[in-house]
């Protein structure tokens, strides 16, 4: 399988930074993109030819302008890209919030950990599950 790429929607620094630096630390093979707004993110998107497509979607909830459901809304509705799964990513855990995400198509919804250890545990469980569990295209 090719390496695969991971389009990453973060606005906050140090939530990116803390990603990169732990992929690189274990060594794990993705290219993992980041973009901060939802209009990096479409931008990046739209630019990107089809067989280059992210294998996986990861969006903070509180993305702007369009937070992560308005950008669900739109990813699900275009052909080119409604098989790409989504990761939802918020600091919040509202039952309606994680309800309306999986009705507009999130394939996950995670909670962000506030400890360093909770942190790496996700990740890690984060990894095997989409890269060792799974097939993406």
């Amino acid at each position: 399988m090719n390496k695969p790429t991971i389009l990453m929607l973060e606005p906050d620094d140090a939530d990116r930074f803390i990603t990169k630096v732990y992929f690189e630390e274990h060594k794990f093979d993705a290219d993992v993109k980041f973009v901060s707004t939802s209009g990096e993110f479409f931008d990046f998107m739209e630019n990107t030819d089809r067989t280059k497509l992210p294998s996986l979607i990861l969006l903070n909830m509180h993305a702007v302008p369009l937070n992560a459901s308005g950008i669900l809304k739109s990813l699900k509705s275009a052909t080119k890209w409604n098989h790409i799964p989504v990761v939802i990513l918020s600091e919040s855990k509202d039952p309606k919030m994680i309800r309306e995400c999986y009705e507009l198509g999130a394939s996950s919804f995670i909670q962000k950990p506030d400890t360093e250890s909770e942190t790496n545990k996700k990740i890690m469980n984060f990894i095997k599950y989409w890269f060792e569990t799974v097939e993406l295209v």
